[in-house]
């Protein structure tokens, strides 16, 4: 499950790092943003040429006659992605990428869920594996995909987000049918060495509460 994430890098270094041409007409990325939450609005990296657009977090069918299936949608599984109505069409043909820098995730027992910041261990931005569908009355929207666990992350939760190496994004870009199990192939869980983490504050468990005060560790012992 991936329900909120943190993006907090300048366009400038994002566009460097994705190789993004400056987008006709010109958009403005709603950056920073420390608490990224369903139905908000965020960058997604599309190609032909390779771009940022501005969508709304939860994927809306191009079927859909009610908005609020977004709400279920916010994380296709990997595992279904490819038989799934609301994402079938989508996984064919509208494959994009979404830049974070980090996502949170909860453990411990319910009325007492500590949150963590994960991020990548070398410092570079976070490229998870989405889909984005355009519906004509409700405008674009994205889902991000999730897979099984790797290691770090199973001692945290049962889910991750599908992170994708900068090596394959062409391949989950391109608008032609690819392969399925070409497709299916990167959606893999992280090499157990690519992420990290530390708690952070329950200050953001609240989508009211933004800023980089939710990005200060709790821990109380060194992290390694």
């Amino acid at each position: 499950m991936c329900a909120r994430y943190n993006l907090r890098s300048s366009p400038e270094a994002l566009a460097e790092y994705f190789g993004t041409a400056p987008p006709d007409p010109p958009v403005t990325l709603p950056l920073p943003n420390f608490n990224v939450a369903p139905t908000q609005q965020a960058p997604v990296v599309l190609d032909t040429p390779r771009r940022f657009e501005i969508m709304r977090w939860g994927l809306i069918p191009f079927w859909a006659k009610d908005p609020r299936i977004g709400r279920r949608t916010i994380n296709a599984r990997a595992e279904t992605v490819a038989s799934k109505p609301a994402f079938r069409a989508a996984y064919r043909r509208r494959r994009c990428l979404v830049p974070a820098d980090g996502f949170y995730e909860w453990t411990g027992p319910r009325g007492k869920r500590q949150p963590h910041n994960i991020h990548r261990s070398d410092g570079f931005p976070l490229a998870f594996a989405g889909l984005w569908e355009t519906h004509d009355e409700f405008g674009p929207t994205f889902t991000i995909i999730t897979t099984a666990p790797n290691a770090y992350m199973s001692t945290i939760h049962n889910r991750m987000p599908v992170v994708l190496e900068p090596d394959d994004w062409t391949e989950w870009l391109s608008a032609d049918d690819e392969d399925p199990a070409e497709l299916a192939a990167l959606l893999q869980p992280a090499a157990d060495d690519v992420l990290m983490g530390y708690p952070v504050s329950p200050a953001v468990n609240s989508v009211r509460n933004n800023g980089p005060h939710l990005l200060q560790s709790t821990a109380t012992e060194p992290l390694l």
